[in-house]
Formats: structure tokens, C-alpha cells, sequence
């Protein structure tokens, strides 16, 4: 698996039981938008990796009010650090936003891509939905 480069990492392992939310609402772990996103991170980055946002506390609202990627979203969908790595999945702490992790694919594959999805909860009401805000 390749890792983030050095340059973006932040100094911080995000604890197995933390709860983060990946933003992009009912269909963000549908085969075709992970396929797009981790592309994407490929051709920007050199890794194969999707964004996620942490809720310490499990604080959901004040997620989205933080968040605008999250607040605008009506659905979401959530998973635990501790059942990524279960699954072979890496959680780095990447860029500059301290809530900010990406969860690092091995490889881009429709197997992978449900290993991931089995993860997250299926997709649930935002409490903290505020679309125009």
C-alpha cells in the first residue's frame, strides 16, 4: 500500500475509536464516485486515498457546523478508525485541516471498493444539515 508522502501528513495516528464521516451523502461509496475520488488523489497526491472528516465526540452537529462539506449533505455515512484497519485500511492524518484524514486504498478495484463500503454505516439523516447556511 502506498502511503501518503511525508509533506502531507500531519504528526497523529487518529485512535481506533474515532468516528469519522465521509462527506458526498447517500451514493459518496458508490463504485463510480470512489473510483473518481481515489483517481483523483492518485494523479494529485501519489496515493490512492479518500477524504473523511473526524467527529471527536461523536459530535456530528458540531461536524457540520465546522464543515461546509459535511453541513450541506443531507445524508451521511460513518465509520470507526478501528474497522478501517480491520478491513487492511490504512487512516492517515493528512493536510492541514486537523479534522481532515484520508483513508488509503491498497488498489482501486471493485472488491476493494466494497471492502470500504462495508465499513460505513448505511446512509443516515445529517443531524446537522443546514443547506444554505
Amino acid at each position: 500500500m502506498r502511503l501518503p508522502p511525508p509533506s502531507l501528513l500531519r504528526d497523529e495516528r487518529p485512535p481506533d475509536e474515532l468516528l469519522l464521516v465521509v462527506r458526498g451523502g447517500a451514493n459518496s461509496l458508490s463504485d463510480t464516485i470512489l473510483d473518481r475520488s481515489a483517481g483523483d488523489c492518485w494523479e494529485q497526491y501519489g496515493f490512492f486515498g479518500v477524504s473523511v472528516f473526524a467527529a471527536p465526540g461523536d459530535d456530528l452537529v458540531a461536524l457540520s457546523q465546522t464543515n461546509l462539506a459535511i453541513r450541506r449533505r443531507r445524508q451521511i455515512r460513518t465509520a470507526r478508525c478501528g474497522a478501517l484497519r480491520a478491513a487492511g485500511l490504512e487512516v492517515a492524518a493528512t493536510f492541514t485541516n486537523p479534522g481532515h484524514y484520508s483513508v488509503v486504498l491498497p488498489d482501486v478495484t471493485p472488491k476493494r471498493f466494497a471492502s470500504l463500503r462495508a465499513c460505513f454505516s448505511p446512509p443516515m439523516e445529517n443531524p446537522g444539515f443546514e443547506p444554505d447556511r
